[in-house]
């Protein structure tokens, strides 16, 4: 689980080794930490409502940030609303740690001739290819998978990533499939179950109502 939410960054990774951030990631990478967290024995999922189980520092610093945020109100927070959460800077912290680990660095250019533009570049491309893997895997699959592989294949489908791997109409039945297994119950613990089903469903909605808030925002300059 530790690489879940690296992997769904990486899976976004073009041919020529450009790094996409779609807008919709930040959703994925909430619901990547909510599956960890759960993973961890720190929360569990009730009835779509986040419950704390235990409040003990994890050592990720992202991870544990998070589990902060559940627990700093007098009610811990459903899932969905987690997950459709802003948190500053999120995506760009989590690129950071790739960075720091030598899989992607930056590429900075000047457009217009003086405004600064950051591009992410992958350096290690046996890492894009490990996570690409893990994907295929789940859509060669006819059975239940493991709960990591079902985490990654709900929500790279959820927040569209999935379509880099495997795009256009040709990718159809391979998409269909990474859903299909990401919500059957795999051999897992209950909590790492519901967490998954919770985050997967909670990124639909958010990325949904982000993208129907976008196309408004559009439409109204019109």
């Amino acid at each position: 689980m530790d690489d879940l939410a690296a992997d769904l960054m990486l899976l976004a990774a073009r041919p020529d080794g450009r790094l996409d951030v779609p807008p919709k990631l930040r959703f994925g990478l909430s619901g990547s930490e909510l599956v960890r967290l759960a993973a961890a024995r720190r929360v569990d999922v009730a009835d779509g409502r986040i419950v704390i189980l235990d409040t003990a520092p994890t050592g990720d610093p992202l991870l544990d940030e998070a589990l902060a945020l559940m627990t700093g109100s007098d009610r811990p927070p459903t899932a969905k609303a987690y997950v459709a959460r802003a948190r500053r800077r999120l995506v760009e912290r989590y690129l950071a740690r790739l960075k720091d680990d030598g899989i992607v660095q930056a590429d900075r250019r000047k457009m217009l001739g003086f405004i600064t533009v950051n591009h992410w570049v992958v350096v290690d491309t046996a890492r894009v290819a490990r996570a690409r893997a893990t994907l295929q895997a789940v859509a060669d699959s006819t059975g239940t998978v493991e709960p990591a592989q079902a985490a990654l294949a709900g929500l790279a489908f959820a927040i569209g990533v999935a379509r880099y791997v495997f795009p256009g109409v040709a990718g159809v039945p391979a998409r269909k499939r990474l859903k299909e297994a990401a919500m059957r119950d795999p051999a897992t613990d209950a909590a790492v179950r519901a967490a998954t089903d919770a985050a997967i469903m909670a990124s639909i909605s958010a990325a949904t109502a982000a993208a129907t808030s976008a196309a408004t925002s559009a439409g109204s300059f019109h």
